[in-house]
């Protein structure tokens, strides 16, 4: 073994040559490689987790092929290595993260592309500073040193024309790896690489779909005093948990600003449009509160923006609460191409907020008119998209007379049973089996009793 002064350097095992002609195998011999390679198939074809393929890929090498394996793996979370010794339980990741050092150690290894063979001096401080190197501060340096064995055989893991990570293999002093055993494993290494680099893939895409739609999902209402608030909230596309219908409702316990709105479209690119209206609403909100000048702003953004009209056409309700010292609500209401708002007063009577504009992101001059009204306690603030009027039954659509049969008896009702009513009327429109189905959002607002 020559000492680099760095690192050791790998050396050719007694024997091994990987240009040598295969030696003869026997049929104990080949079973085993085919029960390898049938249990790696099966179960790296079953997993999508990076982690658990790496317990399984380990798992299967010491069960079939070695007494001795580790795998080191890069993904879109960082070096992952798990390895297990024949006798012993696996060490992985979630006992011990791989070192700052072993990962350069890996990516020395995978910058050759090349499988090394390397000799391990018995019972040297050098063999300590190799295994170290190779497998870290780990539980594995030690079960490795039991085994006494004579040499480690590092296979780089190579897919897509890069290294994605490191396959090691040792057997018991004595139960050397033939060259005949190391062709085949470079062989099987290859396979591995490609079946763990769909893992990463995958799992880097699920990380980052998650990400998004996590960024993408409304904030949480804001408890304020004084104001009794319930919200409803269906996507179309339940297999992607976040639409285009959006609510918003953010400022001080005494001046709030609510939004409700419908971006156009369904799914993941209607909840980037709902997203970024969300955040335009609450920098225009920094600047002047009056709704009307809310959705001026908003509206100017979005055409400035849009690559087309169709990407930022949406309709919305922006409004303004502020709490008066009798405790009732002064609300000034702004609507941008949206259906009604509408009051529910404590004593039954519904009033549709008729207030005019253009839906957003077409007009860059749109104007937006506002109207105000006095919300008393008990009477109850209803904004609701189109998935709620345009709801489509076996003969027509929910409309505004369903929404008025919903809401019959309701006066001076919570917020909470004005949304559970309304919703569930809705979903018993469009009856179980309906395939007609639009994002949906409902709010309810309700000044609370003074004390």
């Amino acid at each position: 073994m020559t000492d680099t002064g760095s690192r050791p350097t790998p050396a050719a095992a007694p024997g091994w040559d990987r240009h040598a002609t295969p030696l003869v195998v026997d049929d104990q011999a080949l079973l085993a490689r085919e029960a390898l390679q049938q249990h790696l198939g099966e179960v790296l074809g079953a997993v999508h987790r990076p982690a658990r393929a790496l317990e399984l890929t380990v798992d299967t090498f010491v069960d079939h092929a070695v007494d001795f394996a580790q795998v080191a793996l890069h993904s879109h979370q960082g070096w992952m290595s798990v390895g297990r010794t024949r006798g012993h339980d696996l060490v992985g990741e979630r006992d011990r993260p791989i070192s700052r050092r072993q990962a350069e150690a890996v990516r020395d290894v995978l910058s050759r592309q090349a499988p090394e063979h390397w000799l391990l001096p018995p019972e040297t401080p050098e063999r300590e500073v190799m295994l170290t190197q190779l497998l870290g501060e780990s539980p594995l340096v030690g079960q490795l040193n039991e085994l006494d064995a004579a040499s480690v055989l590092s296979l780089p893991l190579v897919a897509r024309g890069r290294g994605i990570g490191l396959l090691t293999l040792a057997r018991a002093r004595g139960r050397d790896l033939t060259a005949d055993d190391v062709l085949f494993l470079e062989d099987v290494a290859h396979r591995i690489a490609v079946a763990l680099d769909v893992t990463i893939v995958v799992a880097d895409n699920r990380h980052a779909a998650t990400t998004l739609r996590t960024a993408l999902l409304p904030p949480p209402l804001p408890a304020s005093a004084g104001l009794d608030v319930a919200s409803y909230n269906r996507v179309a596309q339940e297999e992607v948990t976040v639409g285009g219908d959006f609510i918003d409702l953010h400022g001080g316990e005494t001046d709030l600003t609510l939004l409700l709105g419908d971006a156009v479209g369904k799914g993941v690119g209607a909840a980037v449009a709902a997203k970024r209206i969300r955040t335009s609403v609450r920098t225009a909100a920094l600047v002047d509160r009056s709704p009307d000048r809310v959705l001026t702003l908003t509206n100017q953004v979005l055409v400035h923006e849009a690559e087309s009209p169709v990407e930022s056409f949406a309709t919305a309700v922006c409004g303004r609460l502020r709490r008066q010292d009798d405790g009732s609500f002064e609300v000034t209401l702004s609507n941008a191409g949206h259906p009604p708002p509408i009051i529910l007063r404590r004593e039954g009577t519904l009033e549709y907020v008729e207030s005019h504009g253009p839906a957003l992101g077409i007009f860059e001059d749109a104007e937006f008119g506002r109207s105000v009204h006095r919300l008393a306690p008990g009477d109850t603030l209803i904004c609701y998209t189109d998935g709620i009027t345009e709801a489509r039954g076996r003969i027509d659509m929910f409309g505004e007379d369903g929404i008025a049969t919903a809401l019959a008896g309701l006066g001076g009702a919570p917020s909470s049973a004005v949304v559970e009513r309304l919703a569930m009327s809705v979903s018993s429109f469009l009856g179980p089996d309906s395939l007609d189905r639009d994002d949906a959002a409902i709010i309810a607002l309700q000044p609370s009793a003074p004390l």
